[in-house]
């Protein structure tokens, strides 16, 4: 199970395996576009790397900043100082080797592909990252970073450096052309707490103290640092699931977990009664907070 709330707040996506068609002719990159995005990632490392609230300000799109923000006063560390404290660096461009380029509407990518170095294992090898930015009224601003590990995939490995990019045509990298809603600031938690979930041919979206924190998970695993915590008292829970078209196996498992020194303490656990046929379109119910770390 997922431990959202051992983790640091960083600016990463982690995706598992990608499945690609091979073969694919490679498509010329939006030179002027690269040049100005890739700037607007530099400025926003080199910010990163000093510490330069100034220079992270400038470059980083308002919708992360606040959700960075809420991530943070989530875990009760020091907003904006503790963006700068994570072990994990932003990746250097230098030696990796650009795929695409692209906006739409008021979002942008670029993608590389190529030995990604996040200053933990600067010998790795080779995997697709993707650069996320958001237009806003003075230009472009860095949003986020997708990495993804093709883990023994070696096929796919090749058909990336035959140029293969039709998996940018995937859903989790497809661009929205929306700028996102930015969320409203939170209040320091009075629990604070993680939010696991383990949906397995299914799709199910979670919803906290009437949409104070809301997550989707699709087939996947997942989970965040709830927003805002736990309350003292009634935490309202909302799960909305739907069984995937074709799905044979699948479990659907959300749960609540805190940190007790350095691991990881499981505070409540929902599963659905039904079978995955017969499951209700919402379960409604509720998380009790007598103490810190105290539940019923």
């Amino acid at each position: 199970m997922t431990d959202p709330i051992l983790r640091r707040p960083i600016l990463l996506g982690g995706l598992g395996l990608l499945l690609m068609r091979r073969g694919e002719a490679a498509v010329p990159v939006d030179g002027t576009l690269r040049g100005v995005l890739e700037r607007v990632y530099i400025g926003w490392s080199e910010a990163m790397r000093r510490g330069d609230l100034t220079g992270f300000s400038r470059h980083t799109s308002r919708y992360r900043q606040m959700c960075l923000r809420n991530e943070v006063v989530s875990l009760r560390q020091p907003w904006p100082r503790a963006v700068f404290r994570g072990i994990v660096q932003a990746p250097p461009l230098q030696g990796l080797t650009c795929v695409d380029a692209a906006e739409h509407g008021d979002t942008a990518r670029l993608a590389y592909f190529g030995r990604v170095d996040f200053g933990l294992d600067a010998a790795g090898v080779e995997n697709p990252v993707v650069l996320r930015f958001l237009r806003e009224a003075d230009g472009w601003k860095f949003d986020w970073i997708q990495y993804v590990n093709l883990g023994r995939d070696e096929a796919a490995r090749q058909a990336l450096r035959r140029g293969e990019r039709k998996w940018l045509e995937s859903p989790q990298f497809r661009l929205t052309g929306e700028y996102p809603e930015v969320p409203k600031p939170c209040r320091e938690p009075y629990q604070v707490a993680g939010l696991s979930v383990v949906a397995l041919g299914c799709r199910v979206t979670v919803e906290l103290n009437g949409g104070v924190h809301r997550e989707t998970v699709e087939n996947d695993t997942g989970g965040r640092v709830i927003t805002g915590g736990l309350r003292k008292g009634v935490n309202s829970v909302a799960i909305q699931p739907e069984v995937l078209a074709g799905a044979s196996d699948v479990r659907l498992q959300v749960a609540v977990l805190t940190r007790q020194g350095k691991a990881a303490k499981e505070l409540w656990k929902w599963s659905p009664s039904e079978p995955a046929g017969q499951w209700k379109p919402r379960y409604d119910t509720t998380i009790f907070v007598k103490s810190a770390a105290v539940v019923r």
